[in-house]
């Protein structure tokens, strides 16, 4: 998916390695750099793409996205906030809906910043009753950093919901979850002393005792996936299997095969701001030989 945005129609050139392109109804600021393509929606202030040089791209991205304005793009990190799940509508929050304002943007040798801001509205106000300030920086390089701050006075629950682009489903192991787990799909809650788990179906679990750093081994692909949780409380480990993907508009039959959702959340234990102490959640990927 990363040739296909690089090949959109250039509308602003904001720096040598940063332009702004659009992509149906959304508008993306697209990162060329000597050491890291990638690409970010500003609805949602979403990474969609992330490739270091001499990488495959260490994101999935769907190519069944409609790209219509205030409709969830699958793929790349959506950022769900200031719930996670069903709770309220929209489900997972507005922020991954909504269009933030670019604050500033930095080119660098070794890659590029992009910083990101939403503001509570009318908008805001009648989904959820709080004033806040939300900033994202999103770091592209040889590594990918996402740190995400919410400030105000309030409690959220959120999640960096990260789809990482696969071999194949059931060849990818994810270790450092902990021992403890929730499975949604069948209301129980389970252990597994190893810590780690190969989904091959529909999985849904929520770790609440995570290691800082986990690790997606991909036999298909020959490499790993190094995820640090910065401020995390829990992990979240999804794939919708055959039979839930086929009732997705967004994805084809093939889709679930190829990525894997390994979430950096604060579920169990929510966020809570308060002025002069923002809420912060965050990750850094690395891409390593396997």
């Amino acid at each position: 998916m990363n040739d296909n945005l690089l090949a959109l129609p250039v509308l602003e050139q904001l720096a040598p390695s940063v332009t702004r392109r659009r992509i149906g109804e959304i508008p993306l600021l697209v990162v060329d750099h000597p050491r890291v393509r990638g690409a970010v929606s500003v609805q949602g202030a979403q990474l969609l793409s992330w490739q270091p040089a001499g990488s495959a791209p260490g994101l999935w991205l769907g190519e069944r996205n409609a790209w219509v304005a205030g409709t969830p793009v699958r793929g790349g990190v959506p950022l769900c906030w200031p719930w996670f799940g069903t709770v309220a509508k929209p489900s997972h929050g507005f922020a991954r809906t909504l269009d933030w304002d670019l604050v500033s943007h930095d080119t660098t040798e070794d890659g590029v910043v992009l910083v990101f801001r939403l503001e509570s509205s009318d908008v805001t106000r009648a989904l959820w009753p709080h004033e806040f300030t939300l900033t994202t920086r999103i770091t592209l390089g040889e590594t990918c950093g996402i740190e995400v701050e919410a400030g105000g006075e309030h409690r959220s629950t959120a999640a960096l919901h990260t789809y990482l682009q696969i071999g194949a489903l059931g060849e990818a192991e994810v270790s450092g979850l902990g021992k403890h787990y929730r499975d949604n799909l069948l209301a129980t809650d389970g252990s597994d002393a190893g810590g780690a788990v190969t989904p091959a179906d529909h999985i849904e679990r929520v770790y609440p005792e995570p290691d800082e750093v986990s690790v997606v081994t991909d036999r298909a692909l020959g490499r790993a996936v190094e995820i640090a949780h910065h401020g995390a409380s829990d992990v979240i480990v999804w794939n919708p299997g055959p039979e839930l993907a086929a009732g997705m508009a967004d994805l084809t039959d093939e889709d679930h095969l190829h990525f894997l959702c390994v979430e950096t959340g604060r579920v169990n234990t929510p966020l809570e701001a308060a002025p002069g102490r923002p809420a912060l959640l965050g990750l850094t990927l690395r891409l390593l030989p396997a």
